[in-house]
């Protein structure tokens, strides 16, 4: 197999990416699945097509040769970073679109008084709004204290907080993203960004991000939502290992 067939299969199958649930890419398919890929669903039925004949070869099939080749089977399989029933799943959330709130401006020097004043202040109003349960107005001064360039980690993990709260899982996760910049060792956000990756089905993502969150800085609280992530999790790495094993029996009988 040259380069170039290698390519050309390729490119095809990023046009379209039904073509690898054709019957004889079976192994193809136990391939993707052992390391995690996810398959496409079939939404049409079409000729088989050849990944490795060029464009001018393919358009060169007779139609009614073509349709010969067509398979009515239907191929379905699970992606493998879904644990189980997660269509029940109450908890979780759409993905959020930006604009995602303002960030700090970058750190050129450290922060002077006026600047630690206004953080200071921004930061009160917002506690004041959130004990009302004005979580669109705590939101605004938490923005305006974090962009008077005094902010701290721990400040954009309590954003990242809010953000989660108000169904944003996306825009917390930036926060979280922010505030490990300012520390890598903030627990926080780790825990923050877990909790936002549980909220959005990312199984593997939040049980990496739980645990160090739970390491760096200890949470009973976070004790439950660990655990139900470690079983998500413990659940997809079996299905891998399942497929990984049907894959490698596969290819010993050729």
């Amino acid at each position: 197999l040259d380069s170039a067939a290698l390519a050309s299969a390729v490119e095809k199958l990023r046009r379209d990416p039904e073509l690898v649930l054709q019957r004889e890419l079976k192994l193809l398919r136990r391939c993707l699945l052992a390391f995690g890929s996810k398959l496409p669903e079939q939404t049409k039925s079409g000729p088989n097509v050849d990944l490795l004949e060029s464009d001018d070869e393919v358009a060169a099939v007779p139609a009614q040769e073509a349709a010969q080749k067509c398979s009515s089977a239907k191929v379905q399989a699970a992606p493998m970073d879904i644990a189980d029933s997660d269509e029940e799943d109450e908890e979780r959330l759409p993905e959020d679109a930006g604009p995602f709130p303002d960030m700090p401006p970058p750190a050129t020097s450290e922060p002077d008084e006026a600047q630690l004043a206004a953080c200071a202040a921004a930061k009160d109003a917002a506690s004041q709004a959130q004990e009302a349960g004005d979580l669109q107005l705590a939101l605004t001064k938490l923005t305006e204290a974090i962009v008077t360039g005094a902010a701290s980690a721990l400040l954009l993990a309590r954003r990242a907080e809010l953000l989660l709260k108000l169904r944003r899982p996306c825009a917390a996760m930036a926060d979280c993203d922010a505030a490990l910049q300012v520390n890598p060792d903030c627990g926080k956000a780790f825990r923050i960004r877990g909790l936002a990756n549980r909220r959005l089905g990312r199984w593997e993502a939040a049980h990496k991000d739980l645990a160090m969150g739970q390491k760096l800085d200890y949470e009973e609280s976070a004790k439950e939502v660990v655990n139900f992530v470690a079983e998500k999790v413990r659940v997809i790495e079996e299905r891998r290992a399942n497929a990984f094993a049907a894959y490698e029996a596969e290819t010993s009988k050729r």
